[in-house]
């Protein structure tokens, strides 16, 4: 154990000089910051993860990586880019240990002045706040209304427990930076779906019919797991809301 840690501390090390010593940028380095943290032990793993995600911070500052195709880090991280190439997304497993999945996700996007911001999407503290942010992004849609884009996220995550959920946020570019809007869901500013893990949810969106959908399952509170029994529930998109369906 305790080679296998200092192995992976000369390799970090090494790595990181090879890095400040290409002024150009280039994701080989990152990425092999990623598939080291895939290949220990869950032990290694959680006192390397904060390590690699504050490398991963300076990746995103650095205005060069909004424009490259990530090929090599795709191995590894989640990377979506919406249609209009205003807004790209990072998703990952911080492995954690254990049956909840800690997912860590950040977006860097282009304001209006054409500057390249970045910034982080999951609180980065969900077992104080309870509030599902730690998902891997899977999809984004810019939806274009009345001279202003909105920008909707559709995630997916678990706790663990034999229990999933998927997670619909929508967010626009603006001065104050990527902004979530509180109120979108008919006064909500998620929609969130759960279904036990043998069970799809299939969150998805139809920008042709402004339609977002998703299999809805009860909860059983008695038993803690959801029923098997689904049905198709439907939100529309109308001018600056998404409106529930009957």
């Amino acid at each position: 154990m305790i080679r296998t840690i200092l192995t992976t501390a000369l390799l970090l090390v090494l790595s990181n000089v090879t890095h400040t010593q290409n002024n150009d940028f280039d994701d080989t380095f990152i990425t092999e910051n990623f598939k080291l943290l895939n290949t220990v032990d869950t032990e290694l793993a959680i006192c390397m993860s904060p390590i690699i995600e504050g490398r991963m911070k300076l990746k995103l500052k650095d205005t060069t990586s909004f424009y490259s195709p990530m090929k090599k880090l795709s191995k590894y991280v989640t990377i979506k880019l919406s249609e209009d190439s205003l807004v790209k997304t990072y998703s990952w497993d911080r492995i954690n240990g254990g049956s909840w999945h800690d997912m860590a996700s950040y977006v860097q996007f282009k304001n209006s002045s054409g500057q390249i911001k970045y910034q982080q999407l999951d609180s980065g503290d969900e077992y104080m706040t309870g509030e599902p942010t730690c998902v891997i992004i899977y999809d984004i849609h810019a939806i274009k209304s009345k001279n202003k884009t909105y920008y909707l996220m559709l995630g997916w995550g678990t706790y663990g427990g034999g229990l999933h959920h998927c997670l619909a946020r929508v967010y626009q570019i603006t001065t104050d930076g990527f902004v979530q809007y509180e109120t979108i869901f008919q006064g909500d500013k998620y929609l969130l779906a759960g279904a036990n893990r043998v069970n799809k949810i299939n969150l998805k969106y139809n920008s042709e019919l402004g339609e977002l959908s998703y299999f809805h399952y009860e909860y059983d509170e008695d038993n803690g797991f959801y029923n098997g029994e689904s049905k198709v529930e439907t939100w529309l998109f109308d001018t600056d809301k998404f409106i529930k369906q009957d």
